[in-house]
């Protein structure tokens, strides 16, 4: 019997699916409520923190640069190779196949807690909750505020790839860091996001280093893409210069 092209095109489609699931299967980490116990709620609308929350935000925007608001819109499209700001160019998809494939996992595994946390907290991002003086910067999205699901990946991407770079994790985490401070800048979060995405970040490469599948599955990828090669900065990268967000939190404060 000949089996009509458009079946067999379902079937091959159809059968890949568990493949693909596999490879998108998050690593073990502890029960929801283990990091529930361990991320402090927000700060309550109205309150003094949430004021000092909002004037950072204003104060951000306010001293952006178009260096730094075209730098947000480009890491709003975050993944692990945005730290080709740090790697440089040849830190690519097509040159690192499997490392795409371990930090799509890795994001798989780090929005389980995320998006738990989120949905448990449900604040308002700051250009909803304040579009008189909070613009948005960025592209939109959905979702709630706290934690920050960029912030939360790239501090944990940044701790990650420190394990297969190891002289450039300063530069990584700071890499990081500075996507962070992007979502403020664009409007999507707060400072109080953000510390609570690092504090999730730092949890969840913590667990995971604890974990044998995860360090077999890290072993595994040095070996085949990390061993031979790190890759190389180019010099000059498309990261505007960086703001430290602990400075400019503090003169948003006025001290």
């Amino acid at each position: 019997m000949v089996i009509p092209r458009l079946l067999l095109a379902l079937i091959c489609f159809y059968g890949a699916l568990p493949l693909r699931a596999a490879a998108a299967e998050p690593w073990p980490l502890p029960p929801e409520a283990w990091f529930l116990d361990r991320i402090p709620p927000p700060c309550p609308p109205g309150s003094e923190e949430d004021k000092k929350d909002l004037k950072e935000s204003q104060y951000v925007q306010a001293r952006a640069t178009p260096e730094q608001v075209a730098h947000a819109n480009a890491t709003s499209n975050f993944s692990v190779f945005t730290f080709s700001e740090v790697l440089g160019t040849s830190f690519s998809e097509p040159a690192y196949p499997q490392t795409a494939a371990f930090f799509r996992r890795l994001e798989a595994t780090a929005n389980g807690p995320k998006n738990f946390l989120k949905e448990t907290f449900r604040r308002t991002r700051p250009f909803l909750a304040h579009p008189d003086t909070v613009r948005r910067l960025v592209p939109k999205e959905g979702g709630f505020s706290y934690p920050s699901g960029h912030a939360t990946r790239s501090r944990l991407y940044a701790r990650v790839l420190g394990e297969l770079a190891h002289s450039k994790r300063g530069a990584l985490l700071e890499c990081g860091d500075q996507v962070a401070m992007d979502r403020v800048l664009g409007g999507m979060h707060y400072r109080n996001d953000i510390l609570a995405s690092w504090k999730l970040g730092d949890l969840i490469f913590q667990e995971l280093m604890k974990e044998p599948e995860f360090i077999a599955a890290l072993s595994n990828l040095t070996k085949a893409e990390w061993a031979a090669r790190v890759p190389a900065a180019s010099g000059a990268t498309g990261a505007p210069s960086r703001q430290g967000f602990a400075a400019c939190c503090s003169a948003a404060r006025g001290n």
